[in-house]
């Protein structure tokens, strides 16, 4: 069953005893773009803003939902636009690892469908395109 969107909430412990590096927030995957809604907890003399990062589906190289019984649930989201990434804590080259919170287990199992069934959209509008394109050409050649 496809869903139209479909919700993922996360939260990144802390990398250090100090606290810092705390992230929350959630991934939103809608009808034709993916938001990565999220936060660094705030310090003592340093408050930050909620950040959001859109992707298009086209951008998005894969999503891994890594589970196990005694091991925190994980989805790992790779894109082809690293930048994209640079504000948020702890992520690698265009590769972040959220840590799914309790409540959303079951939206994170079903992401890495719905993702691949957007990019079969995408791909199937591009081919059309191109097919309409090339339809054109042939058109005005005769």
């Amino acid at each position: 069953m496809i869903f139209d969107t479909i919700s993922v909430y996360f939260e990144n412990p802390a990398t250090d005893a100090l606290g810092y590096e705390h992230v929350e927030g959630k991934l939103y995957c809608g009808r034709d773009a993916a938001e990565l809604h999220f936060k660094e907890k705030d310090r003592a003399f340093r408050k930050t803003d909620p950040i959001t990062v859109e992707f298009d589906y086209s951008e998005i190289e894969k999503v891994e939902f890594q589970s196990g019984w005694f091991r925190p649930k994980i989805l790992s989201v790779c894109t082809r636009c690293p930048e994209k990434l640079k504000d948020f804590p702890g992520a690698d080259v265009g590769k972040v690892e959220l840590q799914v919170s309790r409540k959303s287990v079951s939206d994170a199992r079903k992401v890495a469908a719905f993702i691949e069934y957007k990019h079969s959209e995408v791909y199937l509008m591009d081919s059309n395109s191109r097919l309409e394109e090339k339809r054109g050409d042939l058109e005005s050649g005769i």
